[in-house]
This record gives structure tokens, sequence and C-alpha cells, in this order.
């Protein structure tokens, strides 16, 4: 039995984020999530993960699922990199690759090569088309853009996680939509507290420019509304260090450095009246997937990926002043979202996963 028959079909890796659990964002959240419900199903799975980030744990094991750790950052000017390393560790054992982003997409022809070598699957995450991210100059929307096109050609299935999506895909008939789970931010232990009542809007995002935290708020400060709680690493750039500078004497505003605990993150969400959500690209964000599980108001910024997101349990806006306008207006009647839930649930997103995996064998028979 040569080594293409002899790997075990259902052992996935997952490369490309900083690891689990999470302690950054997105792909994180996607990881911690549906990893150790993978496990559950029967795979093996691996993440990789940047060893600066988990110093005080570096256990192998979390949830079922085995934990690599690379010695290389995975964000910034080092992802490609270590995304390369994180590779390397996994393909001799691993079916299934799945890169999460593209800043490694230069490497892709390799590691396609690798997959023909070793019979794995190549799964890539285009993670809502970072070329288009205002916050890379043009030299780096260039370098991601090529990224972008050498991870989609490479891989075997494309994965892109909101229907919005869809123009950006290069092979639609190799490609499949899986978004984000956002029920494992409801938690039913008792410990979970909440807050006594709904009084206050909240935000929780990662402080990057096309997510419009300025425009946020600025339109809250528009509103009459008393009590705005902004969670964010407002440390990590020098946009989000301006605006903290910018609010400090706004006694309405509460810039809260970044909250991961979930039984914190409950209690946040669960207390809040309002949910303002600002970003304007990156496909369907899993902070705006979790919100829907709760029955607060969600204004969203008015974009093709948070409609296709959130539909008509949301309601939009364009602008700081628009934005005030709606929260001087008041509340709205909340739509049910139990349709909408249905789509965003971890078991939902594992079948849409499981079914890509397959495809990707499909493809390669």
């Amino acid at each position: 039995m040569n080594q293409v028959e002899s790997k075990q079909r259902r052992h996935l890796a997952i490369i490309g984020s900083v690891g689990i659990p999470n302690r950054y964002g997105g792909p994180e959240a996607f990881a911690e999530s549906i990893a150790p419900a993978l496990v559950a199903k029967g795979y093996e799975v691996t993440v990789t993960c940047d060893r600066s980030r988990y110093t005080d744990d570096l256990s192998e094991i979390f949830n079922g699922v085995r934990r690599i750790f690379i010695g290389i950052g995975a964000n910034g000017a080092t992802s490609p990199l270590h995304d390369l390393v994180a590779f390397m560790r996994v393909v001799r054992r691993a079916h299934y690759i799945l890169v999460l982003g593209v800043s490694g997409g230069l490497f892709f022809p390799l590691f396609r090569l690798a997959c023909v070598l070793t019979g794995s699957r190549l799964l890539v995450n285009i993670d809502g088309v970072e070329w288009r991210r205002s916050k890379f100059g043009p030299l780096g929307k260039l370098v991601l853009y090529c990224s972008d096109l050498l991870a989609q050609w490479c891989s075997h299935v494309i994965i892109y996680d909101n229907d919005a999506l869809l123009p950006y895909v290069r092979r639609p008939r190799k490609s499949a939509c899986v978004e984000y789970s956002g029920d494992h931010a409801v938690l039913h232990e008792p410990t979970a507290t909440r807050e006594s009542s709904a009084s206050y809007a909240l935000t929780i995002c990662r402080i990057e420019p096309e997510n419009n935290c300025d425009v946020l708020i600025d339109g809250f400060l528009r509103s009459p509304l008393a009590r705005y709680v902004f969670v964010g690493n407002w440390s990590r750039s020098e946009y989000g260090r301006e605006l903290r500078r910018r609010y400090a004497g706004e006694a309405r505003v509460q810039l809260v450095d970044p909250v991961y605990e979930p039984r914190e993150l409950y209690r946040l969400r669960s207390g809040c009246a309002l949910y303002l959500h600002g970003h304007s690209v990156g496909g369907t964000n899993p902070s705006l997937a979790e919100i829907l599980f709760f029955d607060c108001d969600i204004l969203c910024w008015d974009c093709s990926f948070n409609r296709a997101t959130a539909g008509d349990a949301a309601r939009y806006f364009s602008d700081a002043e628009h934005l005030g306008q709606l929260l001087a207006a008041g509340p709205a009647q909340v739509a049910n979202r139990e349709l909408i839930r249905r789509r965003y649930t971890r078991e939902a997103i594992v079948a849409k996963l499981t079914a890509a995996l397959e495809l990707s064998d499909a493809l390669t028979r």
C-alpha cells in the first residue's frame, strides 16, 4: 500500500490562523468552533498555532484537537512564512489541508505539488477578498491579489463564507460556501451571568479602518443614548490608538481592550440593547453571525456582505449621520430570527464543511 492509499482519510489540518482557542479574530473563531465538532464526528483534526500567542498554554490537545505550535508570527509580514512552515508540518499526515486566508498564496504552487506527491487535498478559504482591505498599501494589495489568484487556482476546492463573495471566486464549480457558526456564542451554563438590564450599545471587533470604528462612535455620539461599550484591540495600530486618544474624554463611550473569555462575551452580548456592526468588507463576519443569536436590535453598515448575512434581521446605515438618525428614532421591533439562525448553527456549518471535503475527493478521483 503506497503513501496515498494509506493516508488517513478523516484527518483534517487547519492552518493559516493564530490558532485555538481564539485570541485574534474570525478565522480563529471558526477553527475553535468547528474543529472540536469534527472530532466529535470521528475526524482527527490538527490546528496549527502561533506559539507567541500561547506562552501560557502550550498543551498539545485542546478540546480533542491536536495543536502544533509554529515559532513564526501568523500575522503581518511573517504570515506567508508561517503558512509555509505550518503546511510542511502537516502535509505528510493530513488527508485534507484547509488554509484559512491567502497570505501564503505565493507558496500555493508548492503546496499543490506536495499534495500531488502525498495524496492530500488542498482547500482554501479566501477570507473576504483580502486585497480590497484599506489597511494595506498599493504594494500589499498587489501581493495579496497575486496570492489570492494563486491560492484559488492551485487549490482543489475554494471555500468562500458569504454569497456576496461568489463574484470573486474564479472557479465556481470547484467551490463551496461555508459560513461561520454563531450559536456557540450562546451559553447555557448558570455561571454565565448577564447584565441586569439591556441598557447600552455594543460593538466587538478588530479596530481597523474598514470596520468603520470612527463612524460607529461618531454616529452614536449624534444620538441621545447614554452608553456605548466598544471592545477591540485599540493598541495594535495607530488607527486604534488615535481613536482612543480622540475619545478619551467621552463619558458615554467606553473603549475596552479585547475580550476572548466566552462567559464574559456572553454577558456583554446578552446585556446590550443595540449592537452596532461597521464591517464593510470581509464576507460573513463571525461577530455578526454570533450576535444574531441574541435578541438585541442590530444596526449594520450597508454593504452586500452584511445584507447577505443578516437579511431583514438587521437595519442598515450608510454614514455617521444616518446611524445617529436610526439610533435617535429608537429601537425597531426585533424580527423573528429562528430561520436565519439555523443557517449559522455549528451543526449546519460542519455539514457544509464535510461536504466540501467530500467534493475535494470527488474532484481528484
